[in-house]
């Protein structure tokens, strides 16, 4: 885990999308304490005003330590924002580039999971288009926006989705999320491709089974994660300025580190073509 002063991301700018809870909350707080300028999104104002006030609390608690010489108050910005919508993202967008010149760093994390299990033939239709709506099309606007405002521009900037194992391999009662991760996977290996002659990365990190609202009743199940426990995984993707076009679980990365291997082992390609395309 990451120490609070190591400050590893210190005049970066990111925008976290789904900030206001669960694994965005977390997100964006490890941004916050490695010395980044942190932009979250969320459509409840309440949670924003609490992942804020939560920054701040600990960058209080980090000075009252004395482990850091200086000490400054973190700065992260909410905005109440619909990522479905274009015009919601595009107005928020702008806002973060007119006042920080930029975003360097872009985490969508915004999703959620199926709101029923069970056979597919039992399903209803709508909730597909909900959660492809929101798992995917809400991915292409805002990196969209995020593309042509400032990564572009600037050409460079990383990208990271968080996705889930369920996007590369098909699970029974839930086919509906499966089908939104694997489409999820396919975006981010392709946005990868078109981006490779720049100084873009795009990878997708899937942080496992979490204890968040949008995995409903956990307890007891094995291998379930606290959201603070993706810190690694994010860490890994975020430091390294030329990995692209991978997915990284959080309990692969800890598998290579337990054999000694370095955090790019657990890195996988998304996308390996049997072909030449």
């Amino acid at each position: 885990m990451a120490t609070a002063s190591s400050a590893r991301l210190a005049g970066k700018r990111v925008l976290v999308t789904g900030g206001g809870r669960g694994i965005g909350r977390a997100i964006a707080l490890i941004c916050s304490r490695e010395g980044a300028k942190v932009a979250i999104s969320s459509r409840t104002k309440e949670e924003l005003e609490e992942t804020v006030k939560l920054a701040a609390t600990g960058s209080q608690q980090v000075c009252q330590t004395g482990k850091e010489e200086e000490s400054t108050a973190p700065v992260m910005d909410s905005f109440v924002a619909d990522v479905t919508d274009s015009k919601s993202v595009e107005s928020m967008v702008k806002s973060i580039v007119e006042r920080w010149g930029g975003i360097d760093i872009l985490i969508n994390n915004a999703g959620r999971g199926q709101a029923r299990k069970g056979p597919l033939e039992t399903l209803d239709a709508d909730e597909l288009h909900n959660l492809l709506l929101l798992n995917v099309v809400s991915v292409q606007i805002v990196t969209s926006c995020v593309l042509r405002q400032a990564m572009l521009p600037a050409q460079a900037g990383k990208i990271i989705n968080i996705s889930s194992r369920a996007g590369k391999m098909g699970l029974p009662q839930v086919s509906q999320y499966v089908t939104s991760k694997f489409a999820l996977e396919g975006m981010t290996a392709s946005l990868a491709a078109e981006l490779k002659d720049t100084n873009i990365q795009v990878n997708s990190l899937s942080p496992g089974m979490v204890n968040t609202q949008s995995f409903p009743k956990p307890e007891g199940r094995k291998g379930v994660r606290t959201a603070e426990s993706v810190e690694d995984g994010l860490l890994a993707l975020l430091l390294d300025d030329e990995i692209t076009g991978r997915y990284l679980h959080v309990d692969e990365l800890d598998t290579a580190r337990d054999k000694g291997l370095n955090d790019r082992a657990a890195m996988k390609p998304i996308n390996e073509p049997t072909f030449d395309p």
